[in-house]
């Protein structure tokens, strides 16, 4: 809408929610705040009057419910966002729950009108309108209050959210077909952990972000996480001076095989089973960006930054000091959520202004998710925006196998939205266990195929020769191939087979 068409909207105050709302809630507007008790609905009812208080407007937080003002008070009085000498002149608190006893819902609505007028509320909070519903001697009568309630909001001019419980769902409610708006707040249990959640099911004059949505409360008061995937931008990313660039990963031999480095602004997966050095080399990904002044990020769930500068140190990558572009970022691998994830990774790259992300477990993702079909939904959206913030990203993924012959991506379809796929694996060949390395995708560019032993040394990965003494190496069950056991007979029969043996297998460049 443009020009006279435009609708004025008053903002909630509430982090996100206004994102959600496409810019706030409608002038003169009425809204249903719905919920089960504990979800946030009165910590909601507050902010948003505290929010217009702040911008000179008065809000009037109106109570049908047998608990006093001052002990709700006493409860609001640790968020960030509660000021004392805000009331009562600019939010103003008011019980009407003896009216609504005596006089009913006629006596309660002309309290509503004259305490709108006198005061000039721009907001109006009526917390408890269960309460007005048991009062009402029939539907119709409540459907009349809510009626009338709407013209005496649209004479003044107020905006008014009706907070009602969810305790007894019905099939039908009359005032939801009357309201401008429904928001729904929802406190449900997920795998042991407690998920907090908004979802807009109605809201007239406005094109919502549609869906269930994360909710945070804290004491700074309810913040809204919209779903990370409705935030993906729909344009196509713009071409750059230098996205032709290769990226190096820190391991010389290594960015040989990948024609000079990694392609700029692409996403690498390191698929490999623990202990076979993802870390290590992702580690080592960033102190080439740090030795070149690049500022960097290392994002994960199970290696506390003391670790890793101790291993920096062991390994001579040359961060962890006060001067280093490089910032370690742990986040606890459980109770976390994966909208909120999101938004702390891609606020640590802007802070820094990072052109190198390590994000080290993908696990540490795939379970703080709600549903597990999202994960690769987020990822998408992820690697899209990083892509546009000219970030070039590592992210390491586990594979279930220490050893055998299944490589499997635990992900079921992010692969697929993967730019470029790097395999470290072990292999056992003759009582001896091997560390090998191969690339099985490269976007833009061709790479080296051979499959290369590797070693973690005092100065990290180095890349060995081509391991080319051996066959079915990808399998897992690897086998001396004919050429080694030829050379084995022509060089003395079973004695030099023996010597062999004791040597490890032969490579050549």
């Amino acid at each position: 809408m443009t020009g006279s068409m435009m609708l004025d909207r008053i903002a909630t105050g509430v982090p996100g929610l206004d994102t959600l709302l496409e810019g706030g809630l409608l002038r003169a507007g009425v809204y249903l705040v719905q919920g089960p008790p504990g979800s946030g609905k009165t910590i909601l009812g507050n902010q948003v009057c505290f929010a217009q208080a702040a911008v000179a407007g008065r809000a009037v937080y109106m109570t049908l419910l047998a608990e006093s003002h001052t002990r709700m008070l006493a409860h609001m009085r640790r968020m960030s966002f509660f000021r004392h000498e805000l009331i009562p002149e600019q939010v103003h608190y008011l019980s009407a729950f003896k009216v609504l006893e005596g006089e009913g819902l006629s006596g309660l609505l002309t309290v509503l009108r004259k305490t709108v007028t006198a005061r000039s509320a721009t907001l109006l909070v009526l917390d408890g309108l269960v309460s007005a519903e048991e009062a009402a001697p029939s539907p119709k009568d409540f459907k009349k209050f809510v009626h009338e309630l709407q013209i005496v909001c649209s004479m003044t001019e107020c905006t008014t959210l009706l907070l009602s419980s969810t305790e007894r769902p019905r099939p039908f409610l009359p005032e939801h077909t009357m309201v401008d708006g429904i928001l729904e707040l929802g406190d449900e249990i997920h795998s042991l952990r407690s998920v907090r959640s908004i979802v807009v099911r109605k809201m007239r004059g406005t094109a919502p972000i549609l869906g269930r949505h994360t909710v945070e409360i804290s004491d700074d008061g309810i913040r809204v996480v919209p779903r990370f995937e409705t935030r993906a931008s729909l344009s196509m990313r713009e071409v750059r001076p230098g996205d032709d660039e290769r990226v190096a990963m820190g391991v010389p031999e290594l960015d040989r095989m990948l024609g000079g480095g990694l392609p700029c602004r692409s996403n690498t997966m390191l698929l490999g089973p623990t202990g076979v050095g993802k870390t290590t080399l992702g580690l080592q990904f960033l102190a080439a960006g740090a030795a070149r002044g690049e500022a960097g990020v290392y994002f994960g769930f199970y290696e506390h930054p003391p670790d890793l500068l101790a291993r920096g140190r062991r390994l001579q990558l040359g961060f962890g000091i006060d001067s280093s572009p490089i910032e370690l970022i742990w986040q606890r691998p459980v109770e976390g959520n994966i909208d909120v994830l999101g938004d702390r990774l891609l606020d640590a790259i802007r802070r820094r202004r990072a052109t190198r992300l390590f994000l080290d477990g993908m696990s540490g993702f795939e379970v703080s998710v709600d549903d597990p079909g999202r994960v690769r939904e987020v990822f998408a959206a992820l690697a899209d925006q990083l892509s546009r913030d000219a970030v070039t990203t590592i992210y390491t993924m586990e594979t279930p196998d220490l050893l055998g012959p299944r490589i499997e991506v635990p992900v079921q379809g992010v692969s697929a939205i993967t730019d470029n796929i790097i395999l470290m694996r072990h292999v056992e060949l003759e009582a001896r266990l091997y560390r090998l390395l191969s690339i099985l995708k490269l976007r833009d560019g061709d790479y080296d195929g051979a499959i290369r032993e590797f070693r973690i040394t005092d100065h990290g990965i180095e890349i060995a020769d081509t391991f080319d003494a051996a066959e079915r190496i990808l399998t897992g069950v690897a086998k001396q191939n004919g050429r080694a056991r030829k050379a084995g007979r022509r060089t003395g029969g079973k004695r030099a087979v023996k010597a062999q043996k004791r040597k490890g297998p032969r490579r050549r460049s």
